[in-house]
């Protein structure tokens, strides 16, 4: 990240939120979304990154592919692998869509949560799932560990920054998936939240749809590791199966939707133009498929 401490909005006169580089307050997360309404939760939500990835989120977002895919699946009540849903608010929206019409609904992403600590100034911490510190946020600025491509002194002075956290205490787990979905999936068993790694075989029930929205992005990820994410959801997908990505450009819904038919992948619809990454998605895949193993 060249630039990689942020102003945090909450500390600053509200025309400053207009800037590139002043980022939504993350410490509500600190309280596990406690009073936060869906879109506060998305907001500090979307400042989080970890590794490269930033968990950028927000509902309502994915509404003609949602409408798509309900009529697409109208009646046969698939299994429905979500991949990356960040915290979940694109899952809420179209389990809302589809009105119950599917047997299993499986929202997955990589970090589902953080460990958060406070120093002695009331600096929050947050720690990814290996105990590496990705975040510090102040009242008026965010500090990420990921440097890369920043001047020396940015970087050196975010380090350490970030370094703060040795002296950090009260550490607690932090839930990083909107409490309506949690709330959803402990009244609704066929709604499960699960740590996935797209880059690995799925082992759980074969999907009917899966489902990967705004994750194979070109600033994350490089060709050939989509193409390589891409090959293993395709194995995951059942026969006559449907994969759907989704992009967006200036908030604009870009989605391509897939077949999978005796081994090959398929193209069956585009909207605005399809998703980013549509022409990674291997013509083949290599037979048998993972979920025969």
């Amino acid at each position: 990240m060249r630039l990689p401490i942020k102003l945090n909005e909450a500390g600053w006169p509200a025309r400053f939120s207009r800037l590139s580089f002043a980022f939504h307050d993350p410490r509500p997360l600190a309280g596990n979304g406690a009073g936060l309404s869906q879109q506060a939760f998305s907001d500090a939500i979307s400042t989080m990154q970890f590794g490269v990835t930033f968990k950028t989120t927000r509902p309502g977002r994915q509404q003609h592919s949602n409408r798509f895919v309900r009529d697409l699946l109208r009646g046969s009540k698939p299994a429905i692998l979500d991949v990356g849903a960040s915290d979940g608010s694109t899952s809420l929206d179209l389990i809302r869509t589809l009105d119950g019409d599917f047997r299993r609904y499986y929202v997955t992403d990589l970090n589902l949560s953080a460990r958060c600590g406070l120093d002695r100034g009331g600096i929050h911490y947050f720690l990814d799932n290996d105990g590496n510190c990705v975040l510090r946020a102040s009242k008026r600025f965010i500090v990420y560990s990921e440097v890369n491509g920043a001047i020396l002194p940015l970087r050196v002075l975010a380090q350490a920054l970030i370094s703060g956290h040795r002296r950090a205490s009260q550490w607690r787990e932090v839930v990083l998936i909107q409490p309506e979905l949690i709330g959803l999936a402990r009244s609704d068993p066929r709604v499960s939240i699960m740590r996935y790694d797209m880059f690995t075989p799925w082992k759980g029930e074969i999907p009917g749809l899966i489902k990967i929205a705004n994750l194979l992005n070109g600033k994350y990820f490089s060709p050939a590791q989509m193409s390589q994410a891409l090959r293993v959801q395709c194995s995951n997908l059942a026969e006559n199966g449907f994969l759907l990505l989704v992009s967006e450009d200036d908030e604009v819904e870009k989605f391509s939707v897939f077949r999978k038919s005796r081994g090959a992948m398929q193209l069956e619809h585009t909207h605005a133009g399809g998703a980013k990454a549509a022409h990674l998605v291997p013509s083949q895949i290599d037979l048998p498929d993972v979920n025969a193993a």
